[in-house]
């Protein structure tokens, strides 16, 4: 009972109310998953607990993303351990191509040595600036043992208006003992890596549409500045932040077995993170109503990307 007690407590500290709106986190230590509601109504999910499907082989273990993000009116638009790709996960970060302390993984899809994150603590969980704000901080581990980068994620939700919701990403990613080098995969040279979003069934064979106009087939390696994938009745969007590293970003966009975006980076060419100096990567998610226009994603990036954005 006094620990059901502390539980109420926390959920009760952790109520926001940006833009008038009311939100709430709430963590399910058991699941290991903290969600963000607006109102009765779900916005997120991060996984910062061990994850696995069940029937799924032990070395799929995942933790540190986003699954479910959610639309406007509460459906899931992301999928978690696709039978097609059981690496993929949601809205996740990770590279095909890690190379430290003299040795090839990967944080992307399972590897000998292991390469994942885990959790070490939460840094915010509250209101900021009229958002609910969550930052946490991860490490990440080779072979489970040694810690090799550091990794804060800072999430920013804003207030949901009539065509859609905001969710800022930031992710700062620190070496740690030893240079760390990111690559995309090599792999019929498509470069992809990086932020990923994959989506839930619903989002099969939808929409594309980039800042360059609608897409007919899956787009490899070209470059955007921000994609959409969408249906008459929602979508996401992903941009990235103008100062983003190597922008404007090669992105990967596809419906073909699924809906997935990945603005690539750092793509074929490998960067190499000196031990203590950190890379800046920023991302608004964009989650609206309808099509690509009826959502005003342009107008959404526009905003996003304005001197004067929001």
């Amino acid at each position: 009972m006094k620990e059901v007690a502390c539980l109420l407590v926390l959920f009760s500290n952790l109520i926001v109310n940006p833009g008038g709106a009311q939100m709430k986190f709430v963590e399910d230590p058991a699941k290991g998953t903290l969600t963000l509601l607006d109102g009765p109504t779900p916005v997120l999910t991060y996984c910062f607990g061990d994850q696995l499907k069940e029937g799924a082989d032990a070395k799929f273990t995942r933790s540190g993303y986003i699954h479910p993000l959610f639309s406007l009116d509460g459906r899931p638009l992301t999928a978690d351990f696709p039978a097609d790709h059981v690496h993929h996960h949601g809205l996740f970060w990770g590279w095909p191509l890690v190379r430290t302390r003299g040795q090839t993984t990967s944080n992307w899809e399972s590897r000998s040595p292991s390469l994942r994150p885990y959790l070490v603590g939460w840094l915010k969980r509250g209101e900021e600036a009229g958002l609910a704000a969550l930052s946490v901080e991860n490490v990440w581990k080779l072979d489970e043992r040694e810690v090799v980068a550091k990794e804060i994620a800072t999430l920013r939700v804003h207030p949901a208006e009539p065509s859609g919701r905001a969710i800022d990403l930031e992710l700062l990613i620190t070496a740690v003992g030893g240079p760390l080098e990111l690559q995309g995969t090599t792999v019929e040279n498509k470069g992809y890596g990086g932020l990923c979003f994959r989506s839930a069934p619903l989002l099969k064979a939808a929409e594309m549409t980039t800042d360059r106009g609608r897409l007919k087939a899956d787009a490899v390696n070209r470059k955007f500045r921000w994609a959409d994938i969408s249906t008459a009745d929602l979508g996401v969007a992903v941009f990235a932040a103008p100062d983003h590293p190597a922008a404007p970003l090669a992105w990967l966009v596809r419906n073909s077995y699924a809906g997935v975006i990945n603005p690539c980076w750092p793509g074929l060419k490998p960067v190499t993170l000196a031990p203590g100096l950190p890379v800046e990567l920023r991302y608004r998610i964009y989650v609206h109503r309808g099509d690509a226009a009826a959502g005003k994603v342009a107008e959404a990036f526009e905003l996003y990307t304005s001197p004067k954005k929001r």
